[in-house]
C-alpha cells in the first residue's frame, strides 16, 4: 500500500542525505587524487534486487544515476551480518564500467532480512595491467588493463579476507593509495548501513520498504510524464569518433531513439563491430545499462528538472543491442576508454531527441579530449605518481 505523499517526500530527503553522508564520509578520507580533485566515486542505496533508489544530487560522478548492481549482488552467495562484496571486472556482473572502477555493496539487515545495500565505488588510481594509470586507447584486450577482481567478498562477518585484499594490491603499482581508498569506501558503506537503520528505527520497516518502492515509481512517473510531451516516432542519429586501432577508421555510433507514447526504445542497431582499442562500452546486454542511458537522464532531466534521480527513470527505456559491437562488446575486448565513447553517445542523445523536440534540447555537449596519463616520481618523497587527465574540450 502506497504511504502518503508528506511521509514520502521526508523519506525521500533522509534517503538521499542518507547517500550523501555516505559521499562525504568517502570524500573525507579516500587517499587518491580521483577522488579529492575530480570526485570521480559513487555512493547510493540500492534495493535488495540492485536498483539504486538514492544517491546524492551534487556529489561524485553523478552521471551514474540507476546503475543496477543486480547481477554483480547475484553473484555472491550466503550473505551475512558485516559482510562486504567487492568488484572491479567490466565482464562479471557489469557493474563496474572499466577497470580502475572498484565497486562494493554491504547487505543491510534487519530481523535477518536483506532490506538494501549500502553501495559505492572509486575510480582507482591504478589497477596494474600495461601501462601506469591502467588506461590507455591502445590497449587491445581487457587483460591488458589490470587485475580483474570478480564479485567476491572482501570482508566476511566483519574480518577481513586477506588472501583477497593481498592478491589486489600485489598487482597494482600504488598499493598505498588502492587500500587508503577501500578503507574509505568501507567507511562509507556503513555509514551508509547506519542510516537505513535509522530510518527503520523512525519510520518502520514496512514504511521504509514501501517509501523505497514508491520513490522508484515515482521516478519512473515523472520520467514517463515526459516522454508523453514528446512526438511519437523514429529519430535516427549517427557521429564517429577518431579510432586508434591497426587500421585507423573512424568508428560509427548510430543511435536510433523510437517514442512510443510514454515508452521509449534506443536501438544501436548500425554501431560498428567491437573495436581493437579500448573504446567498447561493457554493457553485457543489458538493456537499461546505466553507461547507455546517461543522454537520456541528461535529457529527461534539462526537459523537467525536478526530476527525482534513481533507477525508476531507467524503466522507461528498453535499448536494442547488436552482441559483437562496440556498446555490447564480447570478452576479452578492452574496455578502458569507454569515458570517450560515452560522451559522444551524449551527443548522439541530444542529436536525436533534438528532431523530435527541436526547440526544447540544448546544444550538443562538447565531449572530452584525448585522455593522458601522467607517469613521475616525487623528487621529495621518491614516491611514484600516477594520474589519467581527462580535459573538457568545451562546456
Amino acid at each position: 500500500m502506497p504511504i502518503d505523499k508528506v511521509t514520502l517526500e521526508i523519506l525521500k530527503n533522509h534517503t538521499r542525505a542518507a547517500a550523501e553522508s555516505m559521499a562525504y564520509t568517502l570524500y573525507r578520507t579516500a587517499h587518491s587524487t580521483f577522488v579529492k580533485e575530480t570526485e570521480d566515486f559513487t555512493t547510493g542505496l540500492t534495493t535488495p534486487d540492485g536498483e539504486t533508489f538514492a544517491t546524492p544530487t551534487e556529489l561524485g560522478a553523478t552521471w551514474f544515476v540507476g546503475l543496477n548492481y543486480g547481477r554483480a549482488i547475484g553473484m555472491v552467495d550466503n550473505y551475512r551480518p558485516g559482510d562486504i562484496a567487492m568488484t572491479n571486472d567490466p565482464y562479471s556482473g557489469f557493474v563496474s564500467t572499466h577497470s580502475p572502477d572498484m565497486h562494493i555493496w554491504k547487505p543491510v539487515f534487519h530481523e535477518g532480512e536483506i532490506v538494501a545495500f549500502s553501495v559505492g565505488h572509486i575510480h582507482n588510481t591504478d589497477v596494474g595491467g600495461a601501462v601506469p594509470a591502467s588506461l590507455s586507447r591502445t590497449l587491445s584486450e581487457i587483460h591488458q588493463e589490470g587485475v580483474r577482481i570478480p564479485p567476491v567478498k572482501i570482508l566476511e562477518e566483519g574480518k577481513l579476507n586477506r588472501q583477497v585484499l593481498d592478491i589486489f594490491l600485489a598487482n597494482v603499482r600504488a598499493p598505498d593509495q588502492n587500500w587508503g581508498d577501500l578503507k574509505a569506501q568501507i567507511a562509507a558503506c556503513n555509514t551508509g548501513e547506519r542510516k537505513v537503520r535509522e530510518m527503520i528505527a523512525r519510520f518502520g520497516i514496512e514504511t521504509f520498504r514501501e517509501g523505497v518502492a514508491d520513490l522508484l515509481d515515482y521516478a519512473e512517473a515523472q520520467a514517463r510524464a515526459i516522454v508523453r510531451t514528446l512526438p511519437n516516432g523514429t529519430y535516427p542519429f549517427a557521429d564517429y569518433m577518431d579510432e586508434d586501432s591497426v587500421d585507423g577508421h573512424p568508428c560509427r555510433m548510430k543511435l536510433t531513439v523510437i517514442i512510443r507514447d510514454e515508452d521509449l526504445i534506443f536501438d544501436f542497431t548500425g554501431s560498428d563491430p567491437q573495436l581493437e582499442s579500448s573504446l567498447n562500452m561493457p554493457t553485457g546486454g543489458d538493456e537499461r545499462h546505466v553507461l547507455l542511458l546517461v543522454g537520456m537522464t541528461y535529457v529527461l532531466y534539462s526537459l523537467d528538472p525536478s526530476l527525482y534521480l534513481n533507477s525508476g527513470i531507467a524503466r522507461v527505456c528498453r535499448c536494442i543491442l547488436p552482441s559483437g559491437t562496440m556498446v555490447n562488446p564480447e570478452f576479452p575486448a578492452a574496455v578502458g576508454m569507454r569515458t570517450l565513447s560515452c560522451y559522444r553517445l551524449h551527443g548522439l542523445t541530444f542529436g536525436a531527441f533534438a528532431q523530435a523536440a527541436p526547440d526544447r534540447m540544448a546544444g550538443a555537449p562538447a565531449s572530452g579530449g584525448p585522455i593522458m596519463n601522467v607517469n613521475t616520481i616525487d623528487n621529495r618523497t621518491g614516491r611514484r605518481i600516477m594520474a589519467a587527465i581527462s580535459p573538457m574540450s568545451g562546456g
